[in-house]
């Protein structure tokens, strides 16, 4: 009798942990809150998947009596990003978007999107992906609210030393508290649901 064997196998794909996607999308929400200097949320498609996740860029400026900046953990989180994606970009001394050689930016979305991103036709599944980012199931705040899925505003250019890179990244950020997941001792307590159908209502969980 002969062997039975499958017409193909199917490989196993996993959409959490450190994975290559695109950025397809970047949102400015930061009129929506008095205290966010920077909000820009960032959408991004995994390879292999037809769902997009989102990453925050949030933060307020350090600013002096004249309301000028002198400082902010946003900054760094802000450039970190930009120049991840070779954009050459940021803000003045009052906060005001402009590129390197002064020229004002009106619209910092408009501007990265139509730089710096990749299309996506809304359907086809997410391939080639230029970013490493790292996707979890973060664990509410509050007990009894949902877990949700995110990706983590960190990335880097998809290369094997930048997934090293992104690894001790987030082994560090575990460590001190700032990643907080949903693990196997604590799943039966939240339900996972994904933050792109949340809205708004899914930072009372950040």
């Amino acid at each position: 009798m002969a062997l039975f064997k499958p017409n193909g196998t199917t490989e196993s794909v996993s959409f959490t942990g450190i994975c290559k996607c695109n950025i397809i999308n970047v949102e400015d929400k930061s009129d929506l809150f008095d205290w966010a200097d920077v909000y820009l949320q960032v959408t991004l498609l995994q390879n292999g998947s037809k769902y997009t996740r989102n990453a925050n860029i949030v933060g307020g400026f350090e600013k002096d009596a004249k309301g000028n900046i002198t400082g902010g953990s946003i900054l760094k989180r802000m450039y970190a990003f930009f120049d991840t994606i070779g954009c050459k970009a940021g803000v003045n001394i009052k906060g005001e978007w402009e590129e390197d050689d002064g020229k004002a930016i009106d619209n910092i979305a408009d501007y990265l999107n139509d730089r710096f991103l990749t299309k996506w036709d809304g359907d086809s599944p997410g391939a080639d992906g230029k970013y490493l980012g790292y996707f979890y199931k973060a664990q509410p705040k509050k007990e009894g609210k949902n877990a949700y899925n995110v990706a983590h505003y960190r990335l880097y250019p998809a290369n094997e030393k930048n997934q090293e890179k992104l690894k001790n990244d987030v082994d560090w950020m575990k460590s001190k508290g700032y990643i907080k997941e949903v693990t196997e001792d604590n799943t039966q307590t939240v339900m996972a649901i994904d933050d792109d159908k949340l809205g708004l209502s899914a930072l009372d969980n950040l």
